[in-house]
């Protein structure tokens, strides 16, 4: 399968989805595996860095 064929599948998905959107940007977060589209690495970066300000905030 091309790389093409999975991005089209994905945002097949996604509009199906939207939490898979979500799921998506987590999991290349967690794992960091970098995505070709901005706006998951964009998402992905903010997942980060609320979960960062989520456990500073708990832990106070």
């Amino acid at each position: 399968m091309s790389e093409k064929e999975r991005e089209r599948l994905k945002a097949k998905e996604m509009l199906k989805n939207p939490g898979a959107a979500l799921n998506n940007a987590w999991t290349q977060a967690y794992t960091g595996s970098p995505s070709s589209g901005c706006l998951v690495n964009v998402v992905s970066i903010l997942i980060v860095v609320g979960f960062v300000l989520i456990v500073r905030a708990c832990s106070n």
